[in-house]
């Protein structure tokens, strides 16, 4: 699958290690082979999880109909498919998909309740910076199509147990933003993992495969000598030179070919890897500003000499050495995320620690159950009587086909004077055949057998594991929408319903912790690149307009609590908003104004509108009529002499709505 566009973005790094430059690559030129050892720990990583690899394609070959691919071995000592085999055999491969009708309920389910992520400001006080994270992630939702995303997403959670997104900021369809990717799991690799809150993750990486102007754009580094390097070097990327360069380094080199090349010949391989590392780090606090940071060991001595001269200058003044505020520093181990970008050879395109403010790598992904380290799907649970099921039906396919029915027996002295057993057979199927013959004394005349051999109880092992395969997945008739018998009653209908959806509960909090988890690192992420202000309009955002206009600012040093909640947009959420507004509007509580304001009515806007122009016209009349009776009283007053007062108070005009006066 061709990849052509990968976030290789490692912009807006903020990290506090000082302004020193950590990429070797800004150093020099030469592609550097000196960490070979981390490509060769993410390949035994990918190796590692090509069980996983395999029962995933199991799964989905299951989900989308392919079921009679399981190799088997025939006792010539062949390995060929199940579906092969029975073709040899002279039997069609039947199937009944049930597996893709439960997992397209599953995610109609999930896609039923639309929800959105709420963010809420841990200070009360910063409670309007909370709507305003709130809108700006709408925004990122609405920009990436992420509800449509969340529901292929949830397919594949289904089908794999597992889910891989990853997070990043840049250039992309004519805009800088923050930008959600799936990662397709045949592409991901990772360590092995115990804690179901996967922290203990210290490898995770990807493989790219992109055209080769990508990968000179990307890593070039504005040189033209680094880019002549890597034109060169993946010019010599073919199978062959890379199995030698890897011969001394592994003997199962052949079969893990994958990890190393592309998937197709014009592409490059390019190699991302993450690491969990330490260091030896000093925490530095300068209490002169108050800045808390981070510094390399080498860099002691400048502290020692900063401080130095600050005690000078301070003496200088007569100040108290106790009393001069220095940098005070602490020894202490620092572990952080460290990326690299491979070439298949072991170079290194690109290298740095993680830009982000959120101190990790950019992915954000599920493995369930994860119990004892283990990834098991809900398809994996029901593929055994998905298989029984179509065994079974070709079953009675081939018993109904080879069994005998309406076969004639004609015997050969009562064939006709003048026909052959070809006639007879024609005459014999024909509608309305008839056939002339002199029946011998004592002969046998023709007979016709029919037999029924069906009934070898297959249709009961039939209706058995169609009951199976309900009780296993826990998607019962009454979740499927099928109709209930006439001896159910509603309320056990319903009951019905209610308790299918309970075998589902786990599966959907595991993915909504999933989710979480993704949007808590998108808004981190928008809190450090969305730099400048912006106006976010979303269209039936409930949020005021000060909400809406996102100032930096006032975001980004807050801590911020994501929760994922039911949406406003949806329609069920929508009539109980809307009715509680329509009681409170009977009850005279609130005006129509705000009823349309608040409300969710398709034609609130235009009647919003309609009132604002009436009221407009109405003003302007009231203004007309006061201009034309002021003119009036001023001009009597000139013809009695007398100058009208100014805080003269002027009774209401007739016609003029009560309340109001001029």
């Amino acid at each position: 699958m061709e990849k052509t566009e990968i976030n290789f973005s490692t912009e807006g790094n903020d990290s506090s290690l000082g302004k020193q430059k950590r990429n070797r690559t800004d150093e020099r030129f030469d592609l550097d082979r000196s960490h070979l050892d981390v490509l060769l720990q993410a390949k035994r990583a990918w190796d590692n999880i090509e069980h996983f690899r395999k029962k995933r394609c199991r799964s989905r070959n299951y989900t989308f109909g392919k079921q009679w691919n399981d190799k088997i071995e025939t006792p010539d000592g062949r390995t060929i498919t199940e579906e092969q085999y029975l073709k040899e055999q002279g039997k069609i491969p039947l199937k009944n998909n049930l597996v893709r009708q439960i997992v397209k309920n599953i995610v109609g389910q999930f896609r039923n309740v639309q929800t959105e992520p709420v963010c809420i400001s841990r200070d009360r006080e910063e409670q309007k910076a909370g709507e305003m994270m709130s809108v700006a992630m709408q925004y990122v939702y609405q920009m990436n199509h992420l509800w449509e995303i969340d529901g292929r997403t949830m397919e594949e959670f289904v089908v794999s147990g597992t889910c891989f997104h990853k997070i990043g900021y840049g250039w992309r369809n004519n805009r800088m933003d923050v930008w959600v990717d799936v990662v397709n799991p045949n592409r991901i690799f990772f360590n092995a993992m115990e804690d179901v809150r996967l922290w203990d993750c210290t490898l995770i990486g990807e493989l790219h495969d992109v055209p080769i102007a990508d990968v000179v754009s990307k890593f070039a580094k504005g040189s033209r000598r680094r880019a002549k390097q890597l034109r060169e070097l993946y010019n010599q990327a073919t199978r062959e030179e890379i199995s030698r360069s890897f011969e001394a380094l592994t003997s199962d080199n052949l079969d893990n070919l994958d990890f190393l090349i592309a998937t197709e010949p014009h592409l490059c391989r390019i190699i991302e890897v993450w690491t969990l590392e330490n260091k030896e780090r000093l925490r530095c606090h300068d209490t002169l500003t108050g800045d808390y940071y981070k510094e390399e060991m080498e860099r002691m001595q400048e502290i020692e000499a900063i401080n130095r001269k600050r005690l000078e200058e301070a003496a200088q003044k007569g100040i108290a050495p106790e009393k001069v505020a220095l940098i005070e520093t602490e020894w202490f181990i620092d572990r952080y995320w460290y990326y690299r970008f491979f070439t298949p050879f072991g170079h290194i395109l690109d290298e740095g620690e993680t830009p982000y403010w959120h101190g990790e790598h950019p992915y954000v992904f599920k493995l369930y159950p994860l119990m004892d380290g283990e990834i098991h799907s809900f398809v994996e649970d029901i593929i055994d009587q998905q298989r029984y099921i179509n065994r079974l039906i070709t079953l009675i396919d081939f018993i109904m086909g080879a069994s005998a029915k309406g076969v004639l027996l004609f015997p050969e002295d009562q064939i006709p004077d003048g026909m052959s057993i070809e006639d007879v057979a024609e005459q014999w199927t024909r509608y309305n055949g008839i056939i002339l013959f002199k029946p011998k004394p004592g002969g046998v005349l023709p007979q016709q057998i029919s037999t029924n051999a069906t009934n070898v109880g297959a249709y009961e092992l039939l209706n058995l594991q169609l009951r199976l395969i309900e009780d296993i997945s826990g998607i019962h008739g009454a979740m499927q929408g099928k109709v209930a018998t006439t001896v159910t009653s509603g309320v056990l209908y319903a009951q019905q319903t209610q308790n299918s959806s309970l075998n589902l509960i786990d599966l959907f909090e595991s993915f909504k912790s999933f989710r979480e988890e993704r949007d808590t690192k998108v808004m981190k992420t928008v809190q450090q690149f969305y730099r400048e202000a912006r106006y976010l309009n979303i269209a039936g955002s409930v949020y005021d307009q000060e909400a809406k206009m996102y100032n930096p600012q006032k975001v980004r040093d807050v801590e911020f609590d994501l929760s994922i909640c039911e949406s406003s947009t949806n329609p069920t959420y929508r009539m109980a908003s809307n009715e509680l507004l329509m009681e409170l509007f009977r009850m005279g509580q609130i005006s129509l104004e705000m009823l349309l304001e608040n409300g969710s009515f398709p034609f609130a806007d235009r009647l919003l509108q309609s009132i604002q122009q009436v009221k407009e016209k109405m003003q302007q009349e009231l203004l007309n009529q006061q201009q034309t009776m002021a003119n009036g009283y001023g001009m009597q007053n000139n013809a009695n002499g007398q100058t009208a007062q100014p805080n003269t108070v002027l009774s209401p005009a007739p016609n003029m709505p009560a309340g109001i006066s001029r």
